[in-house]
């Protein structure tokens, strides 16, 4: 009975030994959650708002003073290159022209005479029956009406330049973006009658911040949405890289300009919308990878806290390539590593701590 007793007694202050002991354990180790280190593909991306634009945009404006006697085209309508879009009272230039055309035909007509009558007294001059000096004053008359038909001519082609000024004529395909008068309406020259954008050599242009001057280059594949069309997604290529930083009333703005293509694949977009712009500028198809929360910066470099033998160790890390959410992992970590997320203050190195993939990092 006493033996019973004593055994009992033995059992029950190793339990209580047993237990004190975990208390103490638990009170020294803490909680973490990690994460394994994935490996699959990961690609650096500039985000960029870019809009469509058309170097080929023109203003056309009045090149007479004068009443505007016809508008042809209204505000969107597509036109083609020689087209007359508008024109303005004709009736002086049509007279002038006609009166060119007149002193021309005259003028073309003395020449006429004083050729045939020049060949005349050469030949006559030949027997004896005209003079050198009849000759001679001849073919000045015959240089004299040369020179006044010359001047003639330049006269009409004066008179058929300002007859073409009284109409407006498109200067290739396009379509009519803004018109800024009405027919009856008097203009002096100079005055914007027409905004004209053609239809060929739209393109999309967007800023990209100057530190990312290095990695934008010619010829990169960069992916189009735009919010107009949600369900398309395509691709374009950079086909021109500005030289120089944009500059703004004096003001020097820290990125550079870049343009794509607008190619076949493209949804119907309108001059100056806006599109979002996704510049690929560099791919690895399987590296491991972490996302950035498990980061720590520290003077040395950048460094992962990881779970080893229960205890937190800390591991300098080589990064490479980064997107959104992750950055590669070139060094420092081998796939299936368990990684601590923190969710406040980082522990001490060598802290007793139990892994947890249920609890989710802050």
């Amino acid at each position: 009975m006493k033996k019973t007793v004593l055994l009992s007694v033995v059992a029950l202050l190793t339990l209580t030994l047993v237990v004190a002991g975990w208390k103490y354990s638990q009170g020294n180790v803490f909680d973490v959650a990690v994460i394994t280190v994935e490996t699959g593909p990961i690609e650096a991306v500039i985000r960029v708002t870019g809009r469509v634009i058309n170097d080929r945009t023109v203003t056309l404006t009045a090149l007479v003073d004068g009443q505007i006697m016809g508008m042809l085209v209204q505000k969107g309508d597509r036109v083609k290159a020689g087209q007359v879009l508008a024109y303005f009272d004709k009736r002086e230039a049509d007279a002038l022209m006609d009166k060119a055309k007149a002193v021309v035909a005259r003028e073309r007509q003395a020449v006429d005479e004083a050729t045939r009558k020049l060949k005349r007294l050469k030949e006559m001059s030949l027997t004896g029956g005209a003079s050198m000096q009849a000759v001679e004053d001849t073919e000045a008359l015959w240089r004299a009406a040369r020179a006044r038909l010359q001047v003639a001519e330049a006269e009409l082609r004066v008179a058929r330049i300002q007859r073409e000024k009284v109409e407006v004529t498109a200067p290739w395909d396009g379509v009519i973006i803004e018109k800024s008068t009405e027919q009856g309406q008097w203009v002096e020259a100079g005055i914007k009658l027409f905004t004209l954008v053609a239809e060929e050599g739209r393109e999309i242009e967007a800023n990209v911040d100057a530190g990312d001057s290095g990695v934008v280059a010619i010829g990169q594949t960069v992916s189009i949405t735009s919010d107009a069309f949600a369900d398309r997604r395509w691709n374009e290529t950079i086909h021109w890289i500005s030289p120089a930083i944009i500059t703004a009333e004096n003001a020097v703005l820290n990125s550079f300009a870049v343009r794509m293509t607008l190619g076949p694949e493209a949804p119907p977009l309108l001059l100056g919308q806006q599109v979002d712009v996704e510049i690929r500028t560099a791919h690895r198809a399987s590296v491991l990878k972490l996302p950035y929360t498990a980061l720590i910066e520290s003077e040395g470099g950048a460094q992962i806290a990881v779970v080893r033998d229960g205890k937190v160790v800390y591991v300098p890390v080589s990064t490479g390539i980064e997107d959104f959410t992750h950055v590669e992992i070139v060094s420092g970590l081998a796939a299936g590593d368990s990684v601590i997320l923190f969710q406040g203050k980082a522990l001490a190195e060598d802290t007793l701590v139990r892994a947890s993939t249920e609890s989710q990092p802050l």
